[in-house]
């Protein structure tokens, strides 16, 4: 088995997946915990407003109601099971697990349903919606909770299962960033086998060790158990060698591929199989994100709601502001939103007036020149009411103003002024397909601590990718990152 000093205090292969089965059990009991309350609590609900008729001389209703509730649970348990909640490739994925888990209710209830009418148990379809509705909310919050558990116990590393990347050197660093900002996965990067020829005569900057090339690794697996091997970028293996890799892994390993797809949504990508061939096909892009007449109708309802309920920060605000320096209370700048046009974007003002006079100098000092995301570090001329403003985002509300005339989206790449975009390459200019957001995918996912090639990457995989429930999801990742006032800019 692979062993490495450097982690000594890490759980083994084997004890890893001995705790990760642990916890199965434990969601699944907390499942059925929920199921027999709901399904007793159906059953005793018809019993008591006369909709159950169920019982005979040859067995007693008591026994027939034991074994109705215990049918019903088992069979909602194996529903639950079948739609493969409790499988590592699901358990914990957040949306994916809470759709089938989902699934499986409605479906349960359907067959609930029916077998009701042959049983002659009569459930009026307000209490049979009712139940449904409590169902899901039940079981929603149970995994929910079961899930923050997981990826906080996985970030800590006594869930996870111990994990090597194959690839080459720039593959694997690639692969490694972006899995250890996933800790639902479950995985713990341990170490590599790199591709490169001369990655071992000079030791790569890699945050794990490497364990050797590629040609050691169907050797190091077969004397492992219970480890997952994450194939990158430029492995340098065929067909051939994944299928013995996969077999060799055992029914306690993983093998996950990281093929050049990590910026294309799943939504986009269909499996296709015939006779032998597995073809993966890529969906076009969505860049119709901008014109979403569902997109636009939430934007304007959802801003006028905002600005009503915040008539106390418009009222306290302005005066702070113009007491601290008797400047301007709001800051107004040119930036280039949609298709490349300009729009006047309004902020409470969180700097010194004439702020914009140094910003050249300052990027020079700190030699950002070059990169298309003008930000300062330490900014010198954020005010004291500023700073607090920037770290509670109240700065940002007045934008809610530009959502209502149209210039802006509640969520969208971030606007950037004319000097910014000049030295956008045409990938980047992509971005500009959709309308700047107050909010977007790259704040939710690191805000001001990202780099600008992590935070285009971002804006574009929400340009390319967009759905309401990716709104959905960023609105609520923004409303949590500032309440906990996570990363602000």
């Amino acid at each position: 088995m692979i062993q490495s000093s450097s982690f000594s205090a890490v759980p083994t292969a084997s004890e890893a997946w001995r705790r990760r089965a642990f916890f199965r059990r434990g969601l699944r009991a907390g499942d059925l915990a929920i199921i027999l309350l709901v399904v007793a609590c159906v059953e005793r609900l018809c019993h008591v407003t006369g909709h159950e008729r169920i019982g005979s001389g040859v067995m007693p209703a008591l026994v027939t109601r034991a074994l109705l509730i215990a049918a019903v649970a088992v069979a909602w348990g194996l529903l639950l099971t079948k739609a493969d909640v409790y499988r590592d490739r699901v358990l914990g994925h957040g949306a994916t697990e809470y759709k089938r888990v989902v699934w499986a209710t409605v479906l349960e209830f359907a067959g609930f349903s029916i077998l009701g009418y042959m049983v002659g148990v009569r459930m009026p379809t307000a209490h049979l919606v009712a139940a449904l509705a409590i169902s899901i909310v039940a079981l929603l919050a149970w995994h929910w909770a079961a899930r923050r558990r997981l990826i906080r116990l996985a970030a800590a590393g006594s869930l996870a299962q111990p994990a090597y990347v194959v690839g080459s050197v720039g593959a694997v660093a690639s692969a490694i960033s972006e899995l250890t900002r996933q800790p639902g996965l479950g995985l713990q990067i341990r170490g590599a086998f790199v591709s490169d020829e001369a990655a071992l005569d000079a030791p790569p900057d890699l945050p794990v060790p490497v364990i050797g090339r590629v040609s050691s690794l169907q050797e190091t697996v077969e004397s492992s158990e219970g480890i997952a091997v994450v194939v990158a970028e430029d492995s340098g293996l065929t067909s051939a060698m994944i299928r013995r890799l996969s077999q060799s892994l055992g029914s306690e390993g993983r093998l996950i591929m990281l093929p050049p797809l990590l910026q294309i949504a799943s939504s986009r990508l269909w499996m296709r199989s015939a006779r032998g061939l597995s073809a993966i096909e890529i969906q076009q892009p969505r860049v119709d994100v901008a014109h979403s007449p569902l997109k636009r109708s939430t934007d304007i309802f959802a801003s006028v709601l905002i600005i009503i309920l915040l008539v106390p920060v418009w009222l306290i605000v302005p005066p702070l502001i113009w007491m601290q320096d008797r400047g301007p209370i709001l800051f107004r700048q040119t930036r280039i939103g949609l298709n490349g046009k300009p729009f006047q974007i309004w902020k409470f003002r969180s700097m010194r007036i004439n702020a914009d006079a140094e910003l050249a100098g300052l990027l020079r000092e700190q030699n950002r020149t070059d990169s298309p995301l003008f930000k300062v570090d330490n900014d010198p001329r954020i005010t004291r009411v500023g700073a607090f403003l920037r770290r509670t985002s109240i700065d940002e509300l007045p934008q809610l103003f530009n959502v209502l005339a149209g210039s802006m989206s509640l969520v969208g790449p971030r606007p950037q002024v004319a000097k910014e975009v000049a030295l956008y390459d045409e990938e980047a200019s992509r971005r500009l397909l959709a309308k700047p957001g107050i909010t977007g995918l790259w704040q939710v996912s690191g805000r001001s601590s990202l780099t600008w090639e992590e935070a285009i990457r971002l804006d574009l995989f929400y340009v390319e990718n967009w759905t309401p429930g990716m709104d959905l999801w960023i609105l609520l990742r923004t409303v949590k990152a500032v309440l906990l006032l996570d990363g602000s800019a």
